[in-house]
């Protein structure tokens, strides 16, 4: 059980489900999570407790300035604070783990792996030329996605994409090289809140609470409709219209799944019902069809109050979400 960083009279509870054969998601056994379930976390690290990421094998979680990982991925390291006190970090990994954090500030970190499966330890790779951006994000193919940092009354966002990571870092440590330029480039009206890549596609939220997709169509994955009068190709960012009307302040993406929490705390889902090749399904996508979104409800326990969404993560392998739930 956390504290919610809101500070609420209420408190907030991460739950999870799915695959745990490395303990990423119950540290005391190696049996899969079949109904969601609190995760115990450590008794000085309760305090507003965030997931920050959430692969396959290994589950990493934040409080104040220490992260650490539970499953195959070995971590714990403390993060340093912007000049407001703040520790919010954003970060991006594959199959493998966790391979990245971006500061506040920009700055990019790259989780080295330890000796012979030992303790992960972060490395700062920015230098002074590095460009100024603001959220990172990598695809199950090693493809990246950046936004660049605005200034404050900026209203055009700025979305590059490169073919895999280590075109992307030879780009940031020295933007002049013609060598590492972005494959792809893309301008957007309003100022990006996050900016998440799952087995083949991206998802941005936009601070004015928008949602764009955009990537492989295949599973219902985007979201939206990429044929036909008005679309958006399927490579370029288009608007999930399903979404439209809401005021979407959160989303995740994992998998060939995708999720969106709302202002007032209502969950959808689109995407893939069963991920390819497996037998598990999601009852509510089991009937949704290309560029619609089905709305979640999560049971309480009995003669408890009905919880509430704050946050959510996705992934599809197979299903693992994590789901941060208020009861206030």
């Amino acid at each position: 059980m956390a504290t919610s960083q809101s500070g609420s009279p209420g408190h907030s509870t991460i739950l999870c489900a799915g695959l745990n054969a490395h303990s990423q998601l119950q540290e005391d056994t190696t049996d899969d999570i079949h109904k969601l379930r609190p995760i115990e976390l450590p008794s000085d690290r309760r305090e507003g407790v965030d997931v920050l990421f959430s692969g396959w094998s290994n589950t990493v979680l934040q409080s104040g300035n220490r992260i650490w990982s539970q499953g195959f991925q070995k971590l714990d390291a403390t993060i340093t604070a912007n000049e407001n006190g703040i520790y919010t970090h954003s970060a991006f990994g594959d199959h493998n783990g966790l391979l990245g954090l971006m500061s506040p500030s920009g700055d990019v970190t790259l989780v080295a792996p330890g000796p012979e499966s030992g303790t992960s330890t972060l490395q700062p790779t920015s230098t002074d030329s590095s460009p100024q951006i603001s959220h990172i994000a990598l695809t199950g193919t090693d493809r990246i996605a950046i936004t660049f940092r605005q200034a404050p009354n900026g209203r055009l966002c700025h979305v590059a994409e490169f073919e895999n990571l280590e075109k992307f870092l030879s780009w940031y440590r020295d933007p002049s090289d013609a060598e590492s330029y972005p494959d792809k480039h893309h301008m957007l009206p309003g100022r990006p809140k996050q900016l998440l890549g799952n087995m083949l596609s991206f998802l941005l939220l936009m601070e004015g609470g928008e949602v764009y997709s955009w990537g492989d169509a295949r599973y219902q994955s985007l979201g939206r409709a990429v044929v036909g009068e008005g679309a958006t190709a399927a490579g370029k960012p288009g608007v999930v219209e399903a979404l439209g009307g809401l005021k979407i302040v959160k989303v995740a993406t994992g998998g060939w799944l995708s999720a969106a929490v709302s202002e007032d705390h209502a969950l959808y889902l689109w995407g893939a019902a069963s991920e390819p090749g497996c037998e598990g399904s999601i009852k509510c996508l089991q009937e949704a069809g290309a560029g619609e979104v089905a709305l979640v409800g999560l049971p309480a326990e009995a003669h408890s109050e009905p919880l509430d969404v704050v946050d959510r993560t996705a992934d599809f392998t197979p299903l693992a979400p994590i789901v941060t739930a208020s009861s206030v």
